[in-house]
């Protein structure tokens, strides 16, 4: 089989048998950190208010320094991905219409591929018509909102498209007070404080918002466990919008148990929100989103919720987790060996949850340039072409090399037995070689 670069390219690839190619990978979750830097007028016309300039012009700047949109781009080429949607937890977030516009604007300007932005939503600010936007009021590190503001937020969107992150804490009991009284292994503390039950209040109080506010649609986001995801799948039967359902790609290999067998230093940064499910969660997970699929669900698809923090935010203070969320969207790949390697998933079935399901949900609210999630003529070329069954490793320092990120570090390292090996990333007709660091062929 030959890859054909077009006339820009040196000469035509000749591909081995040894691959396989599937759709080019959407992803609708990362965080790449990167936002646009204000101008004073901006801050003072289009918020936020009450801030001193030049201190947020500080935090962007640092931001912007620990991590960028095009190494973010490298490490999505790296997993085969060739689309992403970035959330705007953001010194200077996409709010509001212009807010979105120009950051969005930034976001189409430094990448390497098409990228949809999220708009966030906060109390006051006004919807984007047509968009979906992202509550961050229900999450560690966001709003950190409840009740009547949250629902006033919900109804500026009355009509529209929301997501949101289906976790918070525990209304009985802080994690202070939680690891206090259990006194728990530091390893475990986070993920039995945000259990499964936790996303389950959770989602059904955004689905009881959701229905007040009139909502057209309400995604909940990486979804990490067999209960929360059928809570969803149940739901729609009796709500009056669409319920699509992003299911945690990472979920899918990380549980409570796995954690136990792994080096405890790279154990007590592997933690996110939500936390990792129990074994039996997972299974049921992994269970009924193959289940889903096989049946013909096409608003069911993955996430990584790709979340690249510095190694020093991660560390336990005081007895307590960091900032919750690692790096992940390089082996995305990984993920996806997994599925088919342990629990009869086909590549049919991945090509549905990462690249065509994804793929048409995105286009709700983006303008691509071409049909997505197709090999149909005249489609947009997006292909992930990998060996499936060469083994991997993960290397971190050759990663921070090959990604351009040198804070790089990986929940992965150390792990075994892990399959697939990507080979050429091909990103709306322009052909990356990702061996090893990125490299466009055209």
């Amino acid at each position: 089989m030959k890859l054909e670069l077009g006339k820009r390219g040196s000469a035509d690839i000749v591909l081995p048998d040894s691959v396989h190619i599937a759709l080019g990978r959407f992803d609708p979750h990362v965080h790449f950190r990167e936002t646009a830097i204000p101008t004073r007028r901006e801050v003072e016309e289009f918020g936020p208010e009450g801030v001193d300039y030049d201190s947020l012009v500080a935090k962007i700047v640092a931001a912007n320094a620990l991590y960028s949109i095009r190494s973010g781009c490298l490490a999505a080429l790296k997993g085969g991905v060739c689309v992403v949607g970035a959330m705007g937890n953001t010194p200077w977030g996409p709010v509001g219409p212009y807010r979105h516009e120009r950051i969005q604007k930034h976001y189409t300007e430094h990448a390497l591929f098409p990228i949809v932005m999220w708009p966030r939503m906060e109390p006051g600010a006004e919807a984007i018509m047509g968009h979906e936007g992202k509550d961050f009021g229900s999450t560690f590190g966001g709003s950190g909102l409840t009740g009547q503001t949250r629902r006033d937020m919900f109804e500026l969107w009355r009509g529209q498209a929301v997501s949101y992150h289906n976790d918070q804490a525990r209304e009985e009991e802080s994690i202070v007070e939680y690891k206090k009284r259990i006194q728990p292994d530091e390893v475990l503390l986070h993920h039995e404080y945000f259990n499964g039950d936790t996303v389950l209040a959770c989602q059904a109080e955004t689905m009881k918002l959701a229905k007040e506010a009139g909502l057209s649609s309400l995604l909940a986001r990486h979804i990490p466990t067999g209960p929360a995801l059928q809570q969803i799948l149940d739901a729609r039967s009796v709500m009056p919008y669409a319920l699509p359902a992003e299911v945690g790609l990472d979920y899918v290999y990380w549980c409570r148990e796995r954690l136990l067998t792994q080096k405890r230093e790279t154990a007590l940064i592997n933690y996110r929100r939500p936390a990792h499910p129990s074994r039996e969660d997972q299974l049921s997970l992994i269970e009924t989103t193959r289940d889903s699929v096989r049946s013909g669900d096409g608003s069911i698809f993955f996430g990584t919720d790709h979340a690249p923090h510095a190694l020093a935010s991660k560390k336990f203070k005081n007895g307590l987790p960091g900032a919750p969320g690692t790096r992940n969207i390089e082996h995305s790949l990984q993920f996806y060996s997994e599925l088919v390697n342990r629990y009869g998933y086909t590549q049919r079935d991945i090509d549905l949850l990462a690249s065509i399901n994804p793929a048409k949900h995105m286009a709700q609210f983006f303008d691509f340039p071409f049909e997505v999630g197709t090999m149909t003529d005249g489609a947009m070329a997006n292909l992930a072409i990998f060996e499936p069954e060469a083994a991997y490793q993960v290397d971190e320092a050759a990663l921070a090399s090959q990604l351009e990120d040198p804070h790089y570090h990986s929940a992965m390292t150390g792990e075994s037995g892990l399959r697939g090996r990507s080979v050429f990333t091909v990103a709306n007709g322009r052909v990356w070689n990702v061996e090893k660091a990125p490299m466009p062929l055209n």
